[in-house]
């Protein structure tokens, strides 16, 4: 039962996941319409020669009040993805990001773009390429966002012909605006320099002219071989302090407390407005990090674990989990009523297989999960909330259990224990230990969506 029950969940969740990034398209030429937006590959000009190069982009319309990711997100999200299918001869470089902008949402910053962007690639053609029309064919993929956010696919194409003596395409469109707003080099003559502390970076910039308006936005951190998921460098829902120098500008922002170490560089960008951005680097003084390095992982690990245990008593108030809790109070108390003071022990043993019930849900949950993102799904544990059947069911249930909170009727150890069929009737009423089981199945698949991001 428990694998039906959990097979039940993880199927809604991988359902609502796929049905929610059903691929678009058929490789062809032209603009395909998927969820909120829509999705074409553009070039700046018909023709490639051989040996030369052509600009092409993933151009992306959006909805309003929907929005995409920078190739850092922020605080959530993640970046469009390109996979080329390319002839012979023909190579792709990397997909390249105009200058973002900060998209709050609630205490988090995410890194993004609103109405139409356009991601540029450099195709190039080998110098021993034929003369012909050739086709590029790409797999996209993006996650774009308002309140909910939806994973999509589109199977896209362009077709290209490759002629010798091809001119240089003006900058125009949608694309050609892109490539003007992808963030330059700093230019000759400017300095750029980072000082790290424990609580904050400043950032220094001289370029021989005064500026007043900035922002940083840090480059995704490099993980490690210990490192699967490294953390951010900075908080970026803080406010970043501007400082106008006389020949630059000076801008302090707030280190993450997850940064354990200071980094070796610090890699951004530094937008000056909608259409200025550099992209800029520097080392952090290594004397720094070794000033700081030992106190702030002590004091980090320390902050960490008090904060999980705040966290693990905050969830405990949560709507989604409250009831659960009631669930297992409930029988925990006509146990403990059916056995008297004798009975310590046995509710012990209870409390150890409802906590079993927790983590082998879980850990069910995380194998079928991995299984379906090895098969190339987005699928999430989380994504079926996003399902209005869910809601509604989950919504139902825990209304039947706020009317029995507040002495409407009486659930009994019948769904105490999910289902007639887990209590031990043999037992004269107590509660058996299939049934604390399931009751932390239950607790899993009821409170864990809404406590999961």
């Amino acid at each position: 039962m428990l694998a039906h029950l959990l097979a039940i969940f993880a199927f809604t969740a991988a359902a609502n996941a796929r049905a929610q990034i059903a691929v678009v398209g058929d490789g062809g030429p032209g603009p395909v319409r998927a969820q909120h937006l829509t999705a074409e590959l553009v070039a700046l000009g018909p023709a490639i020669a051989p040996g030369g190069t052509q600009q092409v982009g993933l151009v992306l319309t959006l909805d309003k009040g929907w929005h995409v990711y920078w190739i850092n997100p922020g605080d959530s999200g993640e970046p469009p993805r390109i996979a080329w299918t390319l002839p012979a001869g023909v190579t792709a470089g990397p997909m390249q990001f105009p200058i973002p902008k900060r998209l709050p949402l609630g205490p988090l910053m995410d890194f993004g773009y609103e109405g139409e962007v356009a991601f540029p690639v450099t195709i190039a053609a080998a110098p021993t390429l034929k003369p012909g029309p050739m086709h590029l064919d790409a797999q996209v993929s993006w996650l774009v966002c308002a309140q909910v956010c939806i994973p999509g696919k589109a199977h896209l194409g362009i077709g290209l012909t490759v002629q010798p003596g091809t001119p240089q395409a003006p900058l125009a469109g949608a694309l050609g605006e892109a490539i003007t707003l992808v963030p330059k080099p700093l230019p000759a003559g400017t300095k750029f320099s980072v000082t790290g502390g424990a609580q904050q970076f400043v950032l220094t910039l001289i370029e021989g002219r005064r500026e007043t308006n900035a922002e940083f936005y840090p480059y995704p951190s490099e993980s490690t071989a210990n490192e699967a998921q490294p953390p951010d460098a900075i908080v970026n829902a803080a406010e970043q302090k501007i400082e106008p120098q006389r020949d630059g500008v000076r801008l302090t922002v707030e280190r993450s407390p997850d940064l354990a170490a200071l980094p070796a560089m610090l890699r951004g960008v530094l937008k000056f407005s909608n259409t200025v951005a550099y992209d800029v680097s520097a080392p952090v003084p290594g004397e720094v990090a070794a000033a700081n390095g030992g106190s702030t992982t002590s004091t980090t690990a320390i902050g960490a674990i008090g904060l999980a245990f705040l966290g693990g008593i905050l969830l405990n108030l949560m709507p989604c989990v409250f009831p659960v809790l009631f669930l297992k109070g409930l029988a925990l108390v006509q146990a403990a009523g059916a056995g008297g003071g004798r009975n310590r022990a046995h509710l012990l043993r209870h409390g150890l297989t409802y906590a079993l019930g927790i983590l082998l849900s879980f850990w069910m949950i995380v194998a079928v999960l991995l299984a379906l993102r090895a098969t190339g799904s987005h699928a999430g544990w989380g994504f079926q909330l996003q399902s209005p059947v869910f809601i509604a069911l989950l919504a139902s249930l825990i209304f039947l259990l706020a009317l029995s909170l507040a002495g409407q009727f009486e659930i009994g150890l019948s769904l105490t224990s999910a289902g007639s069929s887990l209590v031990d009737r043999a037992g004269a009423g107590k509660q058996s230990y299939s049934g604390s089981f399931f009751t932390g199945v239950l607790a899993t698949v009821v409170a864990t969506p809404c406590t999961l991001r």
